[in-house]
């Protein structure tokens, strides 16, 4: 499969069982991928492979590293835009097509448009069977159902920015260590003052930079809405919201006549 919306070329663990290498030629990987669901992919590992495109008298053939992933799939592997680029490839989706140029000429792959249509649909099968995995019913708090949401995979890390004792901090991946972690603590560190806490943090903000606006025709006369009724914890956590935006000149107050 071709993905021009790939930032990394996949290789799926049945396929790579198949070509029967051992998972001792895996190297570790430090970073997670996201899949199509949004969901973090478990990582076998990743491996340095040859891929032949074309045939011959123009076909090339190039180095490429795959991420080896476990997760159900009617692909082998998915090109992603590091085979796309190191190419020079021209991608036709409509045509199932790709081109790339050659000293030989300009040369071309094609693709089976039955069997994608049919791998496509089978690999929807696989989605929604995945999606099913996971119930909707039950995530309300206030039902009797309620289902307490997954754990993450790895435990994170509270990165304090301006000393060890303040408490605006930034997490981070328990597990990154060594240069990585150094490297990431740093570039937050030398970058912190992008982050804000609070309303506070973050006053006079031109309106040439961010405004909302309500789309009202100013021919009509305003209209006051009905008054809604909260419990008081949540009158109470709603006053505290408006008057740090009050506070920061955020909003103001504006007395209709009428």
């Amino acid at each position: 499969m071709i993905d021009t919306g790939s930032s990394v070329n996949i290789l799926h663990y049945n396929a790579f069982k198949e070509i029967h290498l051992g998972l001792d030629r895996l190297k570790p990987v430090e970073w997670s991928i996201n899949g199509f669901s949004g969901g973090s992919i478990s990582i076998k590992g990743r491996i340095d492979l040859p891929v032949t495109f074309g045939t011959e008298p123009r076909q090339k053939t190039i180095m490429q590293t795959f991420v080896v992933v476990k997760v159900p799939s009617t692909y082998n592997a998915i090109i992603g835009r590091p085979t796309l680029n190191k190419l020079e490839a021209v991608v036709s989706t409509p045509h199932l097509e790709i081109k790339f140029p050659m000293k030989a000429g300009v040369s071309e792959v094609r693709g089976d448009q039955e069997r994608a249509r049919n791998c496509y649909a089978d690999y929807t099968k696989v989605v929604k069977k995945a999606k099913e995995a996971f119930q909707i019913a039950g995530t309300d708090p206030r039902s009797d159902n309620y289902q307490t949401r997954g754990e993450p995979i790895e435990e994170l890390t509270q990165i304090p920015l301006f000393g060890e004792n303040d408490e605006r901090t930034v997490q981070i991946r328990s597990l990154l260590t060594g240069k990585i972690r150094t490297n990431v603590v740093n570039f937050l560190k030398a970058n912190a003052y992008v982050f804000v806490w609070s309303a506070l943090d973050m006053p006079g903000i031109s309106t040439d930079v961010a405004v909302h606006r309500l789309s009202v025709d100013p021919s009509h006369r305003p209209v006051k809405q009905k008054k809604r009724n909260f419990a008081p914890e949540r009158q109470k956590a709603i006053k505290e919201e408006v008057n740090k935006l009050l506070q920061a000149g955020f909003i103001r107050e504006i007395h209709y006549p009428e």
